[in-house]
């Protein structure tokens, strides 16, 4: 009877030791599916730390950190992306039951992203419709998009936008602060004309939205950072 008390004990310390390995590996794999419906990344972007690993099921990890460079999150390509949380919480149930792990809240964390200038001036250049031979510029935290536009289907205008990358609400958006149009010397005000949703931080996994955009020498920088304390 002792000796399969203990076999029994032995076969429950390695299955504990296990899973003491096995899920912080299991929590990075989900964060990772998660994070991999928003941006291109791969597993190797993503790390996870929890001590003991064991509290992973309980729905907190230590410390989460996924970044890199060259990724694409939605529609514009990032140079570099970093993110690290710490004291994270998340739902293990839902997590399993979904097959991804979302963070519902972290103790702090900083995010910084960058976006280079070609990479802006490509965005900008595919999403403004109905603009040809369009030409973006940057003038310090300011961008410069002016190029020929048809009005009524048949007269060709010129348009000159200045706008600049900031956050509304949780979307980042690239937003006209002086916008018109000109043609046979007249001038109309399109302030609407290239308002761009570039990418809702709502469901973004990692708990985290950007709450100060910077543009300097036309590297787009968003920094993002959380405190429930």
């Amino acid at each position: 009877m002792m000796k399969k008390w203990m076999y029994a004990a032995m076969a429950v310390a390695v299955i504990l030791l296990g899973l003491n390995i096995a899920a912080p590996r299991l929590a990075a794999y989900g964060l990772y599916r998660g994070l991999s419906r928003h941006m291109e990344i791969s597993p190797d972007n993503v790390l996870v730390e929890a001590r003991p690993g064991l509290s992973v099921l309980t729905g907190r990890l230590d410390r989460v950190h996924a970044g890199g460079d060259d990724f694409r999150v939605g529609k514009l390509r990032f140079q570099s992306f970093d993110c690290t949380l710490e004291g994270v919480r998340f739902d293990p149930l839902a997590s399993l039951m979904d097959g991804r792990l979302q963070a519902e809240s972290a103790e702090q964390g900083e995010l910084v992203a960058t976006v280079s200038q070609d990479d802006l001036s490509d965005f900008i250049k595919k999403q403004v419709k109905g603009t040809e031979q369009m030409d973006v510029s940057f003038d310090g935290d300011t961008i410069h998009v002016r190029g020929k536009v048809r009005v009524g289907g048949f007269l060709r205008a010129d348009a000159d936008i200045a706008g600049r990358f900031a956050m509304e609400g949780n979307k980042l958006m690239f937003l006209p602060e002086d916008a018109a149009i000109s043609a046979k010397g007249v001038r109309v005000n399109a302030s609407n004309l290239a308002r761009l949703e570039v990418y809702d931080f709502t469901d973004f996994p990692l708990h985290m939205v950007p709450d100060q955009i910077t543009l300097d020498n036309g590297l787009l920088t968003l920094h993002g950072r959380v405190s429930n304390h």
